[in-house]
């Protein structure tokens, strides 16, 4: 069984944008922009991807998506 001790941090944090969401993420109600997907980058630490369709609209920005349902919200707090 791997640990923590056998992740390497740097090739994980290195690749933080996924470019497919996976089911287990959350996805913001709030649209994605060029200043928001930079904060996303500077301020937040966990991986996210962009959703380009959601609840039947589409948005050629997307809505971020986020692993961690706290980055989600605080994404939310920030941006909505």
């Amino acid at each position: 069984m791997k640990t923590l001790d056998d992740v390497n941090l740097y090739e994980w944090f290195l690749e933080r944008e996924l470019s497919f969401v996976p089911e287990h993420f959350v996805v913001s109600e709030t649209v994605l922009t060029t200043e928001s997907k930079l904060w996303i980058k500077e301020k937040l630490i966990g991986r996210y991807a962009i959703f380009t369709k959601h609840t039947g609209y589409y948005n050629a920005n997307g809505y971020p998506a986020f692993e961690d349902p706290k980055e989600a919200m605080f994404y939310e707090l920030k941006w909505a």
